[in-house]
């Protein structure tokens, strides 16, 4: 790979400053920058258009280093991380380029033994540490150290403050986690995880004065009984002789009592917290105004702002009590989530469980694992979804977070949907349900009508459905919280609407679902769900390929393979799948489905991300050029994958892939289109990883 060169591009121009140095290892930067340029520019004169607000706010990482946010722009169009559309140049995935890890790593190769060992083993503790939890870890004093860290500081990779230390920018401590073999990676983190929950002196250090690592008005609100939290809290503030940390706990817990609650002053009151106190580091008041506005405005569809507050609360909650710290990460976790930027997302939960670890007394430590369960599912990983919520709903006092344990009841529904098993879905919305008719406080979300609504098509048929938009949700089509959520929900419901006639729905899915993307253009994932739903109501094939192919949500691809499918099947005489896709004889028929069945349960968890989207396309009868076309690579390269995903599935043929894929996207989809072209639900029984 080329190196940039000294001088880097000239911004202005608004066209690409690199070109191919025809060597074909990669990119070299021309002419010169300014040095005054921004960002912004850097950005776009490498990339060649204008970088949108979800571009901007990822390369942020870079913090300054104007070197790498060049290795990021270089790699991530090399690696076809980023793509024009018009004059704006938007995220497809969102991670660090191989360039950028690879910068690290030489960099990492300068150092010294010693001070690389150093680095990797702080790495694991996060973005910011202390000196003496890296000599605990590596069981060697503070002085011996002064060595590797004064040239960890001399070489510009870690920075130093009155208190901590920390690493200059995000990518370069992605880039150096990357450095270390998975394996050690995960064993690194563990460890890191175990030394703060054991070690006592730190949680008596942020908890110098009582030994209640929580107020009653926080408890009361955490265990769903947010009004009477708020008059705990109103009571400590009559007193005039309370401590000041005292009293900034008890304005806290007002502000997030009020947020659960969804009061009409709890925006504005939020609003004039900032207004009049400013940021305010380690102040939990501020924290908790930022993250309660936040997650406001997220519901609203404002998210830009949402995601700005967000990060906002987390860098206040340096110095906060892991307690209160908690709401900022894990708040910021689940938006992220929602973005499908889960490797960030999973940091922040690492980081939440962390703190709540260190404490010196146990305290929810369901609410990581909600968060986390939410993370799983949304991710396709079921099996991790299900045995986070599990843990959380069997949680007992003090672990025990009432007011998200119905999310937790939700996830255990969907994923037992996906997998088939109907039944274990209705036992666990019952219980959600049962939780949300009781007077407990819990945080709002669409998820719970969003769950029952799929469970009424899988078990009632697409009607039943339709009914409830008629009582008690009616306004959930026009709901922004949901499709922000659960980007899919917008293709389904128009699926649902086409199904049963109703065009009032599929236009009201749309308008919402349109509307939403147009106020948040640099938010990809928003962006491919009204594509999406729009590719369905229009019987676009080719942006449904789109979707299959670029897509990071994979109940998301499914659902697109199965239109897509529906459409090939519309253009095939007999109104079956291509026949690249059909067995040539009812026995050859039977032998695949009971291929498709036996590799269902393993299958899709051994295929990269690559794979599992060509064997989509192969499913729906799409050649190896056409489906070369759509994900950006050769035939000759798509034909080497398929030979990679038959050894994986120790299967042989092209028309075994096909029925397995189609097996499993109907079951991912829940709600699918027979192979008769009627309204269909997918296959009971089985397992979908």
């Amino acid at each position: 790979m080329a190196e940039v060169m000294a001088c880097g591009p000239t911004i202005g121009s608004g066209k690409p400053a690199a070109k191919s140095n025809g060597t074909g290892h990669g990119l070299v930067v021309l002419d010169s920058l300014n040095d005054e340029a921004t960002d912004e520019q850097i950005l776009q004169g490498i990339i060649g258009g204008e970088p949108d607000r979800e571009l901007l706010d990822f390369a942020a990482g870079a913090r300054g280093d104007r070197r790498m946010l060049l290795e990021f722009a270089l790699g991530a169009t090399e690696e076809g991380l980023v793509e024009l559309r018009g004059d704006i140049a938007r995220m497809t995935e969102r991670r660090i380029p191989r360039r950028v890890a690879a910068c690290v790593k030489r960099h990492l190769d300068d150092l010294s033994p010693s001070c690389r060992h150093f680095v990797q083993v702080a790495a694991a503790l996060g973005m910011s540490f202390m000196l003496e939890d890296v000599s605990r870890m590596l069981h060697r004093s503070s002085a011996s150290l002064l060595s590797p860290l004064d040239e960890a500081i001399v070489s510009g990779i870690v920075v130093a403050d009155e208190l901590r230390l920390s690493f200059s920018n995000e990518f370069l401590l992605q880039g150096i986690l990357e450095s270390i073999p998975a394996p050690a990676r995960g064993a690194l983190r563990r460890e890191a995880s175990e030394h703060l929950r054991s070690h006592s002196a730190a949680s008596e250090q942020l908890f110098p004065s009582t030994d209640e690592v929580c107020s009653p008005a926080h408890s009361l609100i955490m265990d769903g009984r947010a009004t009477a939290g708020i008059r705990t809290a109103e009571r400590v503030l009559a007193d005039p002789h309370v401590s000041t940390a005292t009293r900034l706990d008890a304005e806290a817990s007002i502000v997030l009592g009020h947020s659960l609650l969804g009061t009409e002053e709890h925006e504005r009151h939020a609003r004039g917290i900032l207004r009049e106190r400013g940021a305010g580091q380690g102040d939990v008041v501020t924290l908790m105004a930022s993250t309660a506005l936040s997650s406001a405005l997220w519901r609203s569809g404002a998210l830009d702002e949402a995601l700005g507050l967000g990060r906002a609360a987390v860098r206040y909650s340096d110095g906060a009590d892991p307690v209160w710290r908690m709401h900022a990460l894990l708040a910021l976790a689940g938006k992220l989530t929602d973005l499908r930027a889960f490797e960030q997302a999973e940091s922040l939960i690492d980081d939440a469980e962390a703190g709540l670890r260190a404490l010196p007394t146990q305290v929810w430590n369901a609410a990581p694992a909600v968060v986390r369960a939410r993370l799983f599912l949304q991710a396709g990983r079921f099996g991790d979804a299900r045995r986070e919520a599990e843990l959380a709903v069997a949680a007992e006092r003090p672990d025990a977070v009432p007011v998200l344990r119905p999310l937790a009841h939700c996830v255990l529904s969907t994923v037992a949907l996906y997998v088939g098993d109907l039944p274990t879905a209705v036992e666990s919305l019952g219980r959600a349900r049962s939780e949300l008719a009781s007077d407990r406080t819990v945080l709002p979300s669409a998820q719970y009508a969003w769950t029952e609504l799929r469970i009424a098509v899988k078990r009632d048929g697409p009607q039943a459905a339709v009914d409830l938009f008629a009582g008690k949700y009616r306004d959930l089509p026009t709901q922004r919280s949901l499709y922000v959520e659960d980007p899919v929900a917008a293709p389904f419901l128009v699926r649902l609407a086409l199904d049963v006639g109703d065009t009032g729905l599929e236009r009201s899915v749309l308008e919402t679902v349109d509307a939403l993307a147009a106020d948040n253009p640099g938010i990809s994932v928003v962006g491919l769900g009204a594509l999406h739903a729009n590719a369905v109501a229009a019987g676009d094939a080719a942006a449904l390929s789109h979707i299959i192919a670029r897509s990071p949500d994979p109940i998301a691809v499914a659902l697109a393979t199965e239109e897509l499918a529906k459409i090939y099947r519309s253009r095939t005489p007999g109104g079956r799948r291509s026949t690249a896709s059909l067995p040539s004889s009812p026995s050859q028929a039977r032998a695949e489905e009971a291929i498709a069945s036996q590799l269902n349960p393993v299958c899709w968890a051994g295929l990269s991300d690559m794979e599992r989207r060509i064997a989509y396309l192969v499913s729906v009868g799409m050649t190896n050029r056409l489906i070369a076309k759509e994900v950006h690579l050769s035939a000759h390269t798509v034909n080497y994958h398929l030979r990679k995903i038959y050894r994986k599935l120790g299967i042989n043929t092209r028309v075994e892939l096909a029925s397995g894929a189609a097996t499993y996207s109907s079951r991912a989809a829940i709600y699918s289109t027979g192979t008769d072209g009627r309204p269909g639900f997918g296959r009971a029984g089985g397992t979908a990883v």
